[in-house]
């Protein structure tokens, strides 16, 4: 596991960058460069230096975007390791993460060198597939010409950029299915990839056909029930992570596709909530969200229960959103009672955007059973806790 560095370790990153931009661009002022990565990531998560980096450099260098794209990729000619890497070392991806965030922000001023720095920088890993939406969304028929490319290349962190670039939806990027009516260009590409001999593309191919499912429902189940026809265990594999949703909600074609008989069929359950407690009733944000509670069996036979949490928050826009998320499904014997104790990731809507902002303010949670709101709680998200960096 990484180590936890503070916003003063990645602020001095900027500094170490912008000295190495120097030797390439002698007009390059790094000590303002840094005060302003500083002014630049006041009230923001230390997830987002990279970008903030990314916004400060438009600053720094030649107003010219072609330029300014030369000098970043003389850098990571020089920055980039010689021989390529499964994953890149730390500080590889620190130094070179920025100047993804730079074209991704700036690059359609020159959309062709932009793609290929992108290939660069795909190939150490040092870019993410949110980086290149912008260019799909602009252009997404030039963009897919390339990615036809790019899946035959025998790099394979360039074929994973590829298929993570081809997820339709995604927490912190826009969805594609507003810009993209037709998927057959996307469904191409994934035919490709599910045969890739690298296990993280086809997982990630497995994550793109969950979205597909999702957007264009008969498009992507008749790929998938063509795919499930070839018997391997590697397929089988994509088709459960792409049709995971699917089970969770009840699709009788996702469950006939899978082999998994008939959807069970719940009714309302005999249960009693003993207690329902969080941790914190004022949470910052981007921290773990805790709660727990207990479930008492009241029937004298067993039954399945199907246990979902839901939150429901105001979005930066002043839109009310509710999200449902499945925590547990399991079978209780008679009078049984079942304790739990949840330690969340944070939530889409505990988690600061990419750009900044924050669902900050009244969230509301409710724990449902079979379909029944059972109890809820308010509690409030609070801006992120401040980070001391004298190392006390």
């Amino acid at each position: 596991m990484r180590e936890q560095r503070t916003l003063f370790d990645l602020t001095q990153d900027g500094l170490v960058i912008g000295q190495k931009l120097q030797r390439l661009y002698p007009e390059f002022d790094v000590d303002i460069f840094v005060a302003d990565v500083r002014i630049e990531m006041e009230g923001q998560t230390i997830y987002n230096v990279t970008k903030a980096i990314g916004r400060v450099l438009r600053d720094y260098l030649p107003q010219d975007y072609s330029e300014a794209l030369a000098i970043l990729m003389n850098y990571v000619e020089i920055e980039a390791p010689s021989e390529l890497r499964r994953h890149p070392t730390a500080e590889v991806e620190t130094s070179l993460r920025p100047v993804s965030q730079f074209i991704s922000l700036y690059g359609l001023a020159d959309f062709d060198a932009s793609l290929d720095a992108f290939e660069t920088l795909a190939k150490h890993r040092c870019t993410r597939g949110v980086d290149i939406r912008a260019f799909i969304i602009e252009d997404p028929n030039r963009c897919f010409e390339r990615f036809g490319e790019w899946v035959q290349d025998d790099n394979a962190n360039l074929r994973l950029f590829v298929a993570a670039s081809l997820c339709t939806r995604g927490t912190w990027q826009k969805w594609l299915r507003p810009y993209i009516q037709n998927p057959r260009p996307i469904l191409a590409l994934l035919e490709t990839l599910k045969d890739d001999p690298d296990g993280r593309v086809r997982e990630q191919v497995g994550t793109d056909m969950r979205d597909i499912v999702k957007d264009y429902p008969e498009a992507g189940y008749a790929m998938l029930e063509r795919w499930g026809q070839d018997g391997r265990e590697e397929t089988k594999k994509i088709l459960q992570r792409a049709l995971k949703y699917q089970v969770k909600i009840g699709d009788e074609r996702a469950f006939k596709l899978l082999g998994l008989g008939a959807v069970p069929k719940l009714g309302k359950a005999d249960i009693r909530l003993i207690e329902l407690i969080p941790e914190l009733r004022t949470l910052p944000i981007n921290e773990p969200f805790r709660f727990s509670f207990s479930l008492q069996s009241e029937s004298d036979a067993d039954q399945t229960i199907l246990t979902y949490y839901a939150v429901a928050y105001k979005r930066p826009s002043g839109h009310i959103t509710r999200k449902r998320y499945r925590l547990s499904q399991r079978k209780l014997k008679p009078r049984q009672r079942v304790d739990y104790e949840k330690s969340l990731f944070p939530l889409p809507s505990l988690k600061q955007y990419s750009d900044g902002k924050a669902c900050l303010g009244w969230h509301r949670f409710e724990l449902e059973v079979n379909g029944d709101v059972l109890e809820g709680f308010d509690f409030e998200v609070t801006a992120p806790k401040e980070r001391r960096t004298d190392g006390q």
